[in-house]
């Protein structure tokens, strides 16, 4: 249904722009075309909806107590829609390495990597995940091989001043912090390194990634130009609807980026996005 929705769609925007040549500009035309690509963009390409994030219980490999750890919305079912058995995942900025597990547990012989940028969580998100035989990585992902600045972030509602999720190469916004304003950041960034997907898979010697699920903290646009000419079959990613970040990429210029390399909106949720590679739904039958 889906499908044949946005079939329809396409042909009544191929319709609109063969009449651009004669009536440009037109304000009610141009207006008439944004509206068709809205209506594009809210399809669902999916049927099953998004799943609940929050936390959930996980017994690491020879310890005692269990722990908590986050997961995303990330529906494991959305790969089965797309008929994708995922070989390899990318988890990046990982947080606890929660969903990096999740991925692992559904896929036991996939390859999962696990990025995280902050040192001080990278310890946490190692000792979670290397048992089980994923691998990780003490990077920032972005567009670029080299040191970058980082600014560390802490929840103030917690006594124990433990980095927190919103660290950054990005400064947090005034907006950001009136929306939030239990999350202290850093005034000051360290410097760690980064590193661009095609430079890892090369070293690697990876050739294609499955799924790769990002929640970077406004580097959005930096980790989707260090992809350089790897196209995941599933990006999942974080987009957060106001401005966060001085200096970062805003999610409109996301979206028209992620088109143009020949991707489809699958979902949009509340903060979070899911596109799928246009080559895997049967659009132009």
């Amino acid at each position: 249904m889906a499908s044949k929705m946005y079939r329809l769609a396409r042909r009544a925007v191929r319709k609109m722009l063969q009449k651009v040549g004669r009536r440009w500009p037109d304000q009610a035309l141009l207006d008439e075309i944004e509206l068709l690509r809205t209506q594009i963009d809210n399809l669902q390409l999916v049927g099953n909806p998004a799943e609940e994030d929050g936390e959930f219980t996980y017994l690491r490999r020879g310890a005692i107590e269990e722990r908590r750890l986050y997961r995303s919305r990330f529906n494991m079912a959305w790969l089965g829609e797309f008929r994708i058995s995922p070989k390899v995942i990318f988890d990046i900025g990982s947080y606890d390495g929660g969903d990096a597990i999740r991925f692992k547990y559904r896929f036991p012989d996939a390859h999962v990597v696990a990025f995280e940028a902050d040192p001080d969580r990278y310890g946490v998100v190692s000792d979670n995940v290397t048992p089980l035989g994923i691998t990780c990585v003490n990077a920032a992902v972005c567009d670029r091989d080299g040191p970058v600045p980082w600014y560390q972030s802490h929840d103030v509602r917690f006594d124990d001043f433990k980095v927190g999720a919103q660290g950054s190469i990005y400064r947090h916004s005034p907006e950001y912090e009136r929306r939030y304003g239990f999350v202290r950041q850093s005034p000051t960034p360290m410097s760690i390194e980064g590193i661009r997907i095609d430079t890892f898979c090369r070293r690697a010697g990876i050739d294609d990634i499955d799924v790769a699920h990002i929640d970077v903290e406004g580097a959005e646009h930096e980790v989707l130009a260090g992809f350089g000419p790897i196209l995941p079959k599933l990006i999942y990613l974080e987009v957060v609807p106001f401005f966060a970040w001085m200096g970062a990429g805003q999610p409109k210029e996301l979206h028209r980026k992620l088109s143009f390399a020949g991707y489809l909106l699958a979902s949009e949720l509340t903060n979070d996005r899911l596109y799928v590679r246009a080559d895997l739904v049967r659009l132009f039958c």
